[in-house]
């Protein structure tokens, strides 16, 4: 039993992250995959043993949908991988491969959402509200030359 090979030592960090996992993110790839492994049972990381769906759907949306590549056979099977790692929203290219997926083929599946990483999420958004650049009005007179 190992990790899947599509998944890189920045997915795993990413993953490692995510979880708030006490692991030193500063170990190879090989002696991360021994520790996942060893926690995937108390961390519910099943879905390190199977291959990379996110990598999947991503790929297979960019593509246009394309049945011909060794990606998907059909739209059925990308939409049931969708669902199957839509269990995992908190790890943001989760997030992004189910709303490219939602996108493409103007479907609505739910992402599950841990309510500390909402709040995280809420949290950006109004940071982001606050910095972007408003338009201010100020009364009078203004001659603007060319």
């Amino acid at each position: 039993m190992s990790v899947h090979i599509s998944f890189s030592k920045k997915d795993l960090i990413k993953i490692i992250e995510d979880n708030n996992l006490n692991i030193n993110t500063k170990l190879n790839r090989h002696e991360l995959c021994k520790i996942l492994i060893e926690n995937l049972d108390s961390n519910k990381l099943y879905y390190l043993l199977e291959p990379n769906t996110n990598k999947k759907i991503k790929s297979y949306v960019k593509s246009g949908l394309d049945n011909s590549k060794d990606t998907y056979n059909n739209t059925d099977d990308a939409i049931c991988d969708g669902i199957y790692i839509a269990q995992y929203g908190d790890i943001s290219s989760v997030r992004k491969a189910i709303n490219l997926l939602n996108q493409a083929l103007d479907i609505n599946i739910e992402l599950t959402i841990s309510e500390k990483v909402q709040n995280e999420l809420l949290e950006k958004e109004k940071i982001k509200k606050n910095q972007t650049p408003r338009l201010q009005i100020k009364h009078g007179k203004y001659v603007v030359e060319f």
